[in-house]
């Protein structure tokens, strides 16, 4: 009971802090978002689940510092098993991005069009089932199973459309963006709806 009282009272104290600089534009914005992506190694679709923290530098630049969690949760491909036996392809990890974001349009109305680029650190991996039997193909297919653990960095992208709510201090905003890692530029890509809130005074 403490606890939830405790959670109540902080709760009730941020929004009393939204609504005093809900008339100021924000120099620091907090986000928190959730979507679809898409795999394209592997050829599976999943959920992300994102927190972001963007810090403005001048009227059409910022600084952000993201934290997206994938999770696949199904395949585009139906490979031939045997009876009984289930694709068993999965993917998942913590994308760790620093990005720059400008923002290439700008409209009184509150609209923001923006790209935002910068490296990103994959910690995760992924396990997959296939085919080993290439020499003997008469006798049907053979399948082992693979699993990989990833620590690498790659490169980020993201196109994101931003506009204003009914609250001064909230905004609502769409993106789609794209991890690159090695020679694959497409491996994931991310589709995420986000609820922003401003941190802080102008």
């Amino acid at each position: 009971m403490k606890t939830n009282q405790l959670l109540f009272l902080i709760l009730i104290l941020t929004l009393f802090q939204f609504s005093l600089y809900g008339q100021d534009r924000p120099k620091m914005q907090y986000s928190i978002g959730a979507g679809s992506s898409h795999d394209g190694n592997n050829a599976l679709y999943g959920l992300n689940f994102s927190n972001e923290f963007n810090y403005r530098l001048g009227k059409r630049t910022s600084l952000n510092a993201g934290l997206l969690f994938y999770q696949s949760v199904g395949s585009f491909e139906k490979n031939e098993f045997a009876l009984g036996q289930k694709n068993r392809d999965h993917s998942s990890g913590f994308f760790i991005t620093p990005s720059l974001k400008y923002a290439i349009i700008q409209r009184p109305s509150g609209f923001n069009l923006s790209l935002s680029l910068g490296p990103t650190l994959q910690l995760g991996g992924e396990g997959y089932i296939s085919n080993i039997n290439f020499f003997n193909p008469e006798a049907g297919p053979q399948w082992a199973s693979f699993t990989n653990s990833y620590q690498r960095i790659g490169i980020f992208a993201e196109i994101e459309a931003e506009w204003k709510t009914k609250n001064p201090n909230i905004k609502n905003a769409a993106s789609i963006s794209a991890t690159g890692f090695e020679s694959g530029l497409r491996w994931y890509v991310h589709t995420t709806y986000k609820i922003r809130f401003g941190i802080g005074k102008k």
